[in-house]
């Protein structure tokens, strides 16, 4: 920015920033000639002579800039001009000799102003001049020390780059660790947005300048929706994320500075309350429905963003897909946030339901595959799942339920549908290897839904409170993204809680506790399997929609499964099968590892499974879970 710049080609706020450095360079020149003279300034520094006389050349009120005027109504009254007479070398390096020349007249050396020169320049008395304003602009991060360590009297310091670029009307997008900017032409117009007409009533209670509280699901326009308010009253957005580590001291500072509105995001931990900054400036908080905070505004206006309902999902493919043939089918079929469907629709030119699930998960399913496996279903052919008629039926009626979510609420009374969420859980349960796991993905082919398998070792965590957050975390991007979740071998988490009789007992009832309550709130789908129903504690019992009980298969059962495992060429008579069926109690499981070791050993022999290859792999299995084959050959 060039001090010579002809007045009128400046915007406004350009134009009040030079009105405020020439003031600041003004003031130095009153010191220079103070301590160097007239004579000596002329003749070295008359660069500085130009700038007090442009500043004395202004109009008697300049304009005022905006950003710097909400800071300086809070800070002491000369914070504002000791800020800018630091920033002075950052405009004019020639600045830089002319404080060196002053801090030798001072016993110091230097090219930033020095200790003993802001005391000759700006006083030292208790509650007024220096140490007040120091203090404040050290606090607000818009001044730092150059060198840490030093002693007080020996300090020095310059402005802070990211602050100083927004007060030039410059900022960065990445201003410090945490923050983001997001400029005004990348917002959402508010009638882009799709909102229920509760929530158009509540924002219409929202005044400028009132906190606002947007609560509700990840990726589901939270963050979207408060970047429209801004965008209406002309402003960016200044994003900060909340979690354990607390907010850059910029915060304030570069909000007021870029004329931002503050979007603080919290990222609490389950049951652990946040505290919110205490923030002199315009903002918003987006939260979970779950998270506890602390700290908040009394007069802050609260507005919730559910996951949208059929309605919501249907216009936003209508506005992205004007026309599209299947756009009812697609709205019933897809519960995505809003977030995740709109950016499906945008990342794509498809108008098919796996097409648009597999662009939703590219974008958002990092945060889920650190913490789950995804599982192929084409893995899981239907007719490798053997099912007696009442197991099929379970299962029948818990895809009708799985399909019907957005109708179950309207068909039924008010008060029952008021209590009512979208969320679906089932436990499968029983003995090892009975096609639990198996039938979980066979469901999820029915659906069209991916199928995402808990991973025990990436969730629980020895730290206390990690294993909550991770769990809330994959529920959060589960529910998000439409995924159905397996909790396999689900007893280890839904365990029974006990008496408390030490720290462990009790943070081990805190996660149980934790996990009731948010499978309870779950809007998605998730599937518990466990061959250990009697451990799980009866409070989760209440709250499955379906307990499927899976059983041994009977003598028919275990002759349809090895006529699914067995290759087509195998040698085997179908005498032989049954006398393998009547005899042999495995399970499905068990027959698949019989079947993998026969056509393993068929394959190095270069011949078809035969009944000799078949009674070999059927006793090493028997060896293997600890018991007798009941077989003496076939």
């Amino acid at each position: 920015m060039r001090a010579d710049t002809p007045p009128e080609l400046w915007p406004q706020a350009a134009t009040a920033l030079r009105a405020l450095l020439l003031a600041a360079a003004w003031r130095v020149v009153q010191s220079a000639q103070e301590l160097l003279g007239d004579e000596e300034l002329a003749g070295r520094f008359g660069f500085a002579l130009d700038h007090a006389a442009a500043f004395e050349a202004l109009p008697e009120y300049p304009p005022v800039h905006p950003g710097l005027a909400s800071l300086a109504q809070r800070w002491p009254e000369q914070a504002a001009e000791l800020w800018l007479v630091h920033g002075l070398v950052e405009e004019d390096r020639r600045f830089g000799p002319l404080f060196e020349a002053m801090n030798q007249v001072l016993g110091e050396e230097g090219g930033q102003p020095g200790p003993a020169w802001l005391q000759h320049c700006f006083g030292n008395l208790p509650g007024q001049g220096l140490r007040p304003a120091l203090r404040v602009l050290l606090q607000a991060g818009v001044l730092k020390a150059e060198s840490a360590g030093q002693s007080r009297a020996a300090q020095r310091f310059e402005v802070d780059e990211a602050c100083w670029a927004a007060l030039r009307g410059e900022p960065f997008s990445d201003p410090a660790p945490g923050l983001r900017l997001h400029a005004i032409e990348t917002a959402p117009t508010l009638d882009r947005l799709v909102l229920t007409d509760a929530t158009h009533e509540r924002l219409a209670r929202w005044r400028p300048g009132q906190p606002l509280l947007v609560r509700g699901p990840e990726h589901n326009g939270r963050g979207s929706l408060v970047a429209a308010l801004a965008r209406e009253q002309g402003r960016p957005v200044l994003e900060c994320r909340l979690d354990t580590n607390p907010p850059p001291p910029t915060l304030a500072a570069l909000t007021a500075l870029c004329g931002a509105l503050l979007l603080l995001r919290v990222d609490a931990t389950p049951g652990e309350p946040l505290r919110l900054p205490v923030l002199d400036v315009d903002h918003a908080v987006v939260a979970a429905d779950e998270d506890g905070l602390e700290g908040l505004a009394a007069d802050a206006l609260a507005v919730s963003l559910p996951l949208p309902a059929y309605e919501q999902r249907l216009a936003l493919i209508e506005q992205a897909r004007p026309g599209a043939a299947d756009a009812a089918g697609l709205a019933a079929r897809l519960h995505l946030a809003c977030g995740h469907l709109h950016r499906a629709l945008a990342g794509t030119t498809a108008v098919d339901e796996a097409t648009l699930r597999d662009a939703a998960l590219a974008c958002g399913a990092a945060g889920l595959a650190r913490l789950a496996q995804r599982l192929d279903p084409a893995q899981a052919p239907p007719d490798a799942l053997v099912l007696d008629e009442a197991l099929r039926r379970d299962l029948a009626a818990l895809a009708a339920r799985c399909q019907q979510r957005d109708r179950l609420r309207g068909a039924l009374p008010a008060a029952f549908a008021a209590r009512l969420n979208a969320g679906v859980r089932a436990l499968l349960a029983g003995p090892s290897g009975t096609g639990k796991t198996l039938a979980a993905q066979v469901l999820a082919r029915e659906l069209g839904l991916p199928l995402y398998r808990l991973d025990l070792s990436a969730v629980v965590s020895k730290y206390i409170g990690e294993t909550e957050r991770n769990l809330h975390k994959l529920l959060s991007a589960a529910q998000a993204l439409d995924v159905m979740l397996l909790l396999d071998e689900g007893d280890a988490l839904l365990a029974p809680r006990t008496e408390v009789g030490s720290s462990n007992d009790r943070y081990a009832n805190l996660e149980t506790n934790f996990l009731l309550q948010r499978l309870e709130s779950h809007q998605g789908l998730v599937l518990v399997t466990t061959n250990a129903q009697a451990r799980i504690d009866s409070a989760f019992m209440r709250r499955f929609d379906f307990v499927i009980p899976f059983r041994a298969p009977e003598v028919a059962e275990r002759l349809r499964l090895w006529a699914a495992h067995l290759p087509l060429d195998h040698g085997v008579s179908v005498a032989q099968l049954g006398v393998v069926a009547e005899a042999c109690a495995l399970a499905g499981g068990q027959v698949r590892n019989v079947v993998l070791d026969a056509v393993s050993a068929a394959l190095s022999r270069g011949r078809p499974v035969d009944a000799e290859l078949l009674f070999d792999a059927l006793q090493r299995e028997y060896r293997r879970s600890g018991g007798l084959c009941p077989l003496k050959g076939l």
